[in-house]
């Protein structure tokens, strides 16, 4: 905390300086030229303009100042609603940071996501014999919570978009908002498109945003929009084993199983060479599965 704290003051103390020293120089000077103020007396209320500046300028570092501290506190907590809180203080004592408002976006969606896996996920096994399924009904107040939710990560994301239209990150994050709400908001493939196409036009050069686009028409079952994507994204970075494990389940939805099990050998290959074991027993299963598509057992 002290660490913070020297930190931040290093950060605004130019500035402040800066109006202090402006400050002391024209009351100097003002105070010096007495046949001057003689003849315009109201040069004396230059000084008192000064302060005034000095005052808000104050006012505003400490209100800057303090954002920072919640904004940072919200990163060292692990709870949830205190993560939640520490934001939402951040943004209204500084409503103008980009990175403030995309974090408290995706905090938003986390407790959405959360809140729902929660409600939909089995309180004991299910039973063959028994006519429930064991998963948990949303309630009135689950509903809500997560309504809430979904809109406030909406409106943050798009805040961010609104304080820096030039920023790639802010369409990215919006763009993902949006993809984790495919099933649920209206419109959301739409936003998630046209958001990561803005993204890609400002940073065209950014493998990553090609591929999170794949994954939208991936998701929307359009195969040959998702392909193109990922083959670009490959184009960019040759090496990135997740867009040619992407390319190639791509393929496999489209029917295309040599293509798949090239794809696939590609994503072993550097995999082994990364030597991503996890990873890589994973791509090897699905390569059997792609062979046995392939030959029809």
């Amino acid at each position: 905390m002290i660490n913070f704290f020297i930190n931040d003051i290093f950060h605004y103390l130019p500035g402040f300086i800066a109006i202090i020293l402006l400050f002391i120089f024209v009351t100097k000077v003002i105070l010096s030229k007495k046949t001057v103020l003689n003849k315009k007396p109201y040069l004396y209320s230059l000084p008192l303009l000064l302060i005034g500046l000095l005052v808000a300028s104050f006012y505003l570092l400490a209100r800057a100042y303090l954002a920072e501290f919640y904004f940072k506190k919200s990163l060292a907590v692990k709870n949830v609603k205190e993560i939640y809180d520490y934001q939402r203080l951040a943004i209204i004592t500084n409503p103008f940071i980009e990175r403030f408002r995309l974090s408290f976006s995706q905090t938003n969606l986390l407790i959405a996501n959360s809140l729902a896996i929660k409600v939909n996920t089995p309180e004991v096994e299910p039973n063959l014999h028994d006519n429930t399924s064991g998963v948990n009904e949303l309630s009135a107040q689950d509903r809500q919570t997560i309504s809430k939710a979904i809109q406030a990560a909406i409106e943050e994301a798009k805040a961010a978009v609104s304080l820096n239209e030039k920023k790639a990150a802010n369409w990215e994050n919006l763009g993902s908002v949006y993809r984790n709400l495919l099933n649920t908001a209206d419109g959301a493939d739409a936003w998630a498109i046209s958001s990561y196409q803005r993204a890609i036009v400002l940073d065209p050069q950014n493998p990553k945003y090609r591929l999170d686009l794949g994954g939208v028409y991936y998701a929307l079952k359009n195969y040959d929009e998702a392909s193109r994507y990922f083959e670009q994204a490959i184009t960019l970075k040759p090496d990135w084993p997740n867009a040619h494990y992407n390319l190639a389940w791509t393929y496999y939805q489209k029917g295309s199983y040599a293509k798949a099990i090239s794809s696939m050998q590609t994503v072993i290959s550097l995999l082994s060479r990364q030597k991503n074991s996890t990873e890589l027993i994973k791509a090897q299963k699905d390569l059997e599965e792609f062979k046995l598509k392939l030959t029809g057992k």
